[in-house]
C-alpha cells in the first residue's frame, strides 16, 4: 500500500497531527524534543461523498472506503545524514515512504521547546528556516525526490488569519509544492467529541470544517490515486485506491488474485451515472454499463464488475 511520511523538526507537531489522523491517541505528544522513537502507522480512510451515496442507494451491510497509510516519523535536526539525534533512524524510514508531510512550526508557544530559532516564532523567515533545514538533511542524506505538501501548524485562533493564508501562499510560491495551514492541537482535540459536539465547537471558534478531510484528499491527489469501486451483491460496497493509469487487469488482482488470473471481462459504468440512473439492472437495461477487457484503462469513480472464470 502506498504511504505518506509525515516529517518535521522535533516539537513541529507530527505526533499530534499524526493523532488526529488516526482518530486515536496512537502517539505520544510532549513538549521535550524527540518524543516519537518508533514510527507509527495508521490506515486512514479517504473522505467520499460518491461512496456514501452509492452506500445509501445498495444498503450493504458493509462498507469499506479507499485509504491511504499515514506514518509518523521521529523528529530531525541539523546533522541527521550523520547520524546526529535519531537521522539514521528518520532517514531510513523516509525512504520507504511515497510521499511526505512536512509539518512546520507556525504556532507560538515558549513552553514548547525549540531546537532551532533565529527569527520571530511565527515569522515566513523562521518557517523558511525550519524547512530549509529539513531539506537540506533528507538531500545530504541521498533521500530521493518525493512529492510534498507543507503543512504550517499554527495556533487554533490564526487559522482563518490573513496572515496565515499569506504565509501559506509565500512557502507555495518559494517551494514550488503544495501547502496547507492547520491548527494540530485542534484537529487533536476533536477524537474525544462526537460528530455533532465538534461540529459545534468549530463553530463557536468560527470555523467551518477541519482541515483534515481536506489534507487527508491532498495525500491522496499528491500519490496520484483514483478511486474505483466494487458492489458484492448486497453484502459489501467496497472503494479501492490505485494508481492513476491502472489497467482493469491491475483493478483485478487489486480485488483479488484469482480475478487477475481468471479474468474474462470488466462491466464498468461511471459512479455519477449509476447513482442518477438508481440500480445496476437498470444502468445495464440501458445501455450504460460498458464491457471492457484487461487493458482498459480506469478512470476516476468507475464501478465495475469482475467477470472471472474458474
Amino acid at each position: 500500500m502506498l504511504s505518506v511520511g509525515i516529517v518535521g523538526l522535533p516539537n513541529a507537531g507530527k505526533s499530534t497531527l499524526f493523532n488526529a489522523l488516526a482518530r486515536s491517541r496512537l502517539a505520544e505528544t510532549a513538549v521535550r524534543p524527540f518524543t516519537t522513537i518508533e514510527p507509527h502507522e495508521a490506515v486512514v480512510a479517504v473522505p467520499d461523498k460518491d461512496l456514501e451515496s452509492l452506500s445509501k442507494l445498495v444498503k450493504p451491510e458493509k462498507t469499506v472506503p479507499a485509504s491511504v497509510t499515514f506514518i509518523d516519523i521521529a523528529g530531525l535536526v541539523k546533522g541527521a545524514h550523520k547520524g546526529e539525534g535519531l537521522g539514521n533512524q528518520f532517514l531510513a524510514k523516509i525512504r520507504e515512504v511515497d510521499a511526505i508531510i512536512h509539518v512546520v512550526r507556525a504556532f507560538i508557544n515558549p513552553d514548547v521547546f525549540r531546537e532551532e530559532s533565529s527569527h520571530d516564532e511565527s515569522s515566513f523567515e523562521q518557517i523558511v528556516n525550519d524547512i530549509e533545514i529539513v531539506n537540506i538533511e533528507l538531500e545530504l542524506g541521498e533521500v530521493s525526490k518525493k512529492p510534498v505538501i507543507y503543512v504550517l501548524n499554527v495556533d487554533e485562533y490564526a487559522l482563518n488569519d490573513a496572515k496565515t493564508q499569506s504565509l501559506v501562499n509565500r512557502v507555495k510560491e518559494k517551494f514550488k509544492e503544495e501547502a496547507a495551514a492547520i491548527s494540530a492541537r485542534l484537529e487533536e482535540e476533536l477524537i474525544d467529541l462526537e460528530k455533532e459536539e465538534g461540529q459545534d465547537y468549530l463553530m463557536e471558534l468560527g470555523i467551518e470544517k477541519t482541515g483534515l478531510e481536506l489534507l487527508i484528499q491532498k495525500a491522496y491527489q499528491l500519490l496520484d490515486l483514483i478511486t474505483f469501486y466494487t458492489i458484492k451483491g448486497g453484502e459489501e460496497v467496497h472503494a479501492w485506491s490505485i494508481k492513476r493509469g491502472a489497467s482493469a487487469l491491475d483493478a483485478a488482482e487489486k480485488v483479488h488474485t484469482d480475478f487477475a488470473k481468471n479474468f474474462i471481462k470488466a462491466e464498468v459504468v461511471g459512479i455519477t451515472e449509476l447513482l442518477e440512473i438508481g440500480s445496476w439492472k437498470q444502468a445495464k437495461d440501458k445501455g450504460k454499463v460498458r464491457l471492457e477487457g484487461k487493458d482498459y484503462t480506469l478512470q476516476n469513480k468507475d464501478v465495475i464488475e469482475f467477470k472471472v472464470g474458474v
